[in-house]
């Protein structure tokens, strides 16, 4: 049996990682082979490369060796944790994948999107996401979210506006691009509404599954 893969997007505090831990739990629940990993991480190679890359002290990094970067820590799991995980059947939730390399190096930095797909294809072995959801919330409330967050900024999130805009609507390019894949969902919603949003849409599209 071929896995099933599932990708979680969108700015930072969208909250695609809550709902990516809500869905997990759910699928376990039910007995569904399932394993929830984040990108850039999960492999002890591709952890230490993200800490590189949200290390606030690394701010003199170059856009070209930031991109790199996040494809090789990319690269790494996918030989080292998802593929072999989708290959016994299990369905994979990843927090974030190559869409926010195209959103955050590609819209959000203005890198050439051409050399940007490449390397997303590269990196990931060709392996497409059978289903990406994308959680969309303005800016604003982006903002009151980091706000009322304890939790520090790494480098990623010590950006302007004017990235956050570029990257939020990189995102929903994407989508747009990507309409049977990319389900776009509305991050203003409460968290248990969008929750039963997601197990739906995620129901119907894994039914072999569970």
């Amino acid at each position: 049996m071929a896995g099933f893969f599932i990708t979680f997007e969108g700015i930072d505090a969208c909250g695609k990682s809550l709902q990516a831990r809500k869905l997990a739990e759910k699928l376990k629940a039910r007995g569904t082979p399932v394993l929830l990993i984040r990108d850039p991480g999960t492999t002890i190679i591709s952890e230490n490369i993200r800490t590189i890359l949200l290390s606030v002290k690394n701010q003199g990094m170059c856009f070209e060796t930031e991109l790199l970067l996040f494809t090789a820590a990319r690269a790494q799991m996918m030989h080292e944790t998802i593929l072999p995980a989708l290959n016994e059947g299990k369905i994979v939730l990843c927090d974030r994948f190559y869409d926010s390399t195209t959103a955050y190096q590609g819209y959000g930095r203005s890198l050439d999107l051409g050399v940007i797909n490449l390397l997303n294809q590269f990196a990931s072995h060709g392996r497409t996401p059978d289903l990406t959801f994308l959680f969309d919330i303005t800016l604003e409330t982006a903002s009151k979210r980091h706000e009322t967050s304890r939790r520090e900024k790494d480098r990623m999130e010590t950006v302007d506006l004017d990235f956050i805009t570029r990257v939020r609507n990189g995102f929903l390019k994407i989508a747009q691009a990507h309409p049977h894949r990319v389900q776009v969902i509305d991050g203003e919603k409460s968290v248990d509404i969008i929750a039963d949003e997601v197990w739906q849409l995620t129901e119907s599209k894994i039914k072999s599954f569970i």
